[in-house]
């Protein structure tokens, strides 16, 4: 979904994507799958740039990183954006410049770059989804829901694990295969 800031009123103009209306859809399914979403943007002139704010309304399948449990992480976000037009840069030139959005700066808007006046708004809140799943996802704030039970249940297993004899070892079966495979020594 890519849209022309230059036919941007100087009111600015609002817009709203969701599931039933299927702009950014296949833009994120990678992502969030099936599940529903809710993105709202207003872009308006400033200056020679263009400030856009909004949210993004979703939820993303996880698997909780504490106890291996399945869940539904609701990813709720507001963003502010400055959206400045930038010249490709030729292959012969350098350019040297650090990170251009300063996550220290976290009141203030962060800066994205268009080419040629056209806002990729598909691939901006595939990123601004990608960037808000979380590293070590939990199924509970501040503590995961199901740890007590995944623990009793590692210790179920190791209990089990330690039980198991030698013979009921798959590295023991190998072993008398392959004793059974060694050729019989001729006296």
């Amino acid at each position: 979904m890519k849209i022309r800031l230059a036919e941007i009123p100087v009111e600015g103009r609002k817009f709203s994507f969701n599931r039933q209306t299927g702009e950014l859809n296949s833009a994120l399914t990678d992502i969030i799958d099936e599940a529903p979403y809710r993105v709202e943007l207003l872009i308006r002139p400033l200056g020679n740039a263009f400030e856009m704010e909004g949210r993004v309304v979703t939820s993303m399948k996880e698997v909780c990183s504490l106890c291996g449990w399945d869940l539904s992480l609701p990813i709720n976000k507001d963003f502010r954006e400055i959206l400045i037009d930038e010249p490709e840069a030729g292959r012969d030139t350098h350019h040297v410049h650090g990170n251009q959005s300063v996550d220290f700066l976290k009141e203030g808007p962060s800066t994205t770059p268009v080419r040629d006046g056209l806002f990729d708004a598909a691939e901006f809140v595939h990123e601004f989804v990608a960037l808000a799943e979380p590293l070590y996802p939990s199924c509970g704030d501040p503590d995961c829901e199901h740890l007590e039970e995944a623990k009793q249940k590692q210790a179920e297993l190791a209990a089990e694990f330690e039980k198991a004899d030698e013979n009921t070892s798959p590295f023991a079966s190998l072993e008398k295969i392959k004793d059974s495979l060694k050729p019989k020594k001729k006296h």
